[in-house]
């Protein structure tokens, strides 16, 4: 079956250093949603690839999730794929992809991510995993790159500017992550874009998350953060 989860946003349980040097680790708001990952791969101890090319492969980011998702969760394992940082072939990439039963991408720079991915041919490699059933899963950057488009906010101040910017299509429709987060001046731009473009979309809040199974759609709200996901215009 082919798999995808698109989490709008939400903490992972990283570790933040204020202006003062002091350290101290977020909370993890998206536990419910990688619970629902783990199981739809449908195995005990899954094993788990971490994509973090929208953050320039930063080593700390995949100690979060591995800390989430082998120390609290479960998995078996969690590999990353650094295709910035290490000199690897197209075998190698693609050996370490298909090993995995899910395949988590991290939230950063979305266009800068799928530019990198396409030059070393990873999105090639995604969509033969897709189609092998392997779980796509991601947060933020890692959730819009797999809709057939997203928005050029990655830098806020292009708002003025608001375009569409191809993803990779392996579903249909927009998607725009951090919802919640934008001001009514920004979802009134995106909802005329998509209404000039005839384009339908999907907006996810933090802490829900929208999954693509097959020909089916299901929305993940979490009442708690009062998070939904929402077709727009």
């Amino acid at each position: 079956m082919k798999t995808i989860v698109a989490i709008g946003g939400g903490e992972t349980g990283r570790v933040i250093k204020s202006e003062d040097g002091t350290e101290y680790q977020t909370p993890l708001e998206t536990t419910p949603i990688d619970k629902l990952i783990i199981r739809l791969a449908n195995k005990p101890h899954p094993k788990v690839l971490f994509i973090g090319t929208a953050t320039h492969d930063k080593p700390a980011y995949p100690e979060f999730i591995r800390r989430q998702y082998v120390g609290n969760l479960g998995c078996s394992s969690l590999e990353t794929l650094c295709i910035e940082t290490e000199h690897l072939s197209f075998d190698e990439i693609r050996n370490k992809v298909l090993a995995a039963d899910i395949i988590y991408v991290g939230g950063g720079d979305t266009t800068h991510m799928l530019k990198v991915w396409k030059e070393q041919q990873l999105d090639v490699i995604l969509r033969e995993a897709y189609e092998k059933g392997v779980i796509l899963a991601g947060i933020s950057a890692g959730a819009i790159c797999w809709f057939e488009w997203y928005d050029n906010m990655d830098d806020i101040d292009t708002i003025d500017d608001l375009a569409l910017v191809p993803g990779l299509g392996f579903v249909k429709e927009f998607g725009v992550p951090h919802y919640n987060w934008l001001s009514k001046e920004e979802r009134d731009k995106i909802n005329l874009l998509l209404k000039a473009k005839n384009i339908s979309g999907i907006a996810i809040d933090d802490c829900a998350a929208v999954v693509f199974r097959d020909n089916n759609i299901e929305f993940i709200s979490d009442a708690d953060y009062g998070s939904t996901v929402r077709y727009i215009p």
